[in-house]
């Protein structure tokens, strides 16, 4: 069911036009909703996108508590059977204090630092098992 843009070569404002489908949109005569003029134009249109009511919107996903996010995070790594490594643990606690994530990013970068080369190696490994 598509919905066809002209523009009227007679008062140049654009019409929408909806058709019940493809074939009658090549048949159907069309005419300017605003002067009935049948001198239309079409147009390209950018193609729409549907968005779903459970959708979350880009603004829902920023908004997110970090005590959630390192549960959540928790879970997938159990679940994979993946070790994410000692400075997990340290941000996890610091989630749970109602640290801002700024400072959940400067104590991560820490633990980077910190981890010794083998264990992320072991980790990569149990993920291939």
């Amino acid at each position: 069911m598509p919905i066809y843009e002209y523009k009227c070569n007679n008062c140049k404002k654009t019409s929408s036009i909806f058709f019940r489908s493809i074939k009658s949109a090549d048949t159907e005569s069309v005419k300017c909703q605003h002067c009935a003029s049948s001198s239309l134009k079409q147009l390209i249109s950018k193609p729409g996108r549907i968005q779903s009511k459970g959708e979350p919107s880009v603004g829902a996903l920023r908004a997110v508590d970090p005590r959630k996010t390192v549960e959540s995070m928790s879970r997938q790594y159990d679940n994979a059977g993946i070790d994410p490594g000692r400075g997990f643990d340290e941000v996890a606690r610091q989630a749970a204090a109602g640290k801002s994530p700024e400072t959940l990013k400067e104590v991560i970068k820490e633990a980077r630092k910190n981890e010794p080369k083998e264990s992320s190696q072991s980790s990569k490994g149990k993920n291939k098992e």
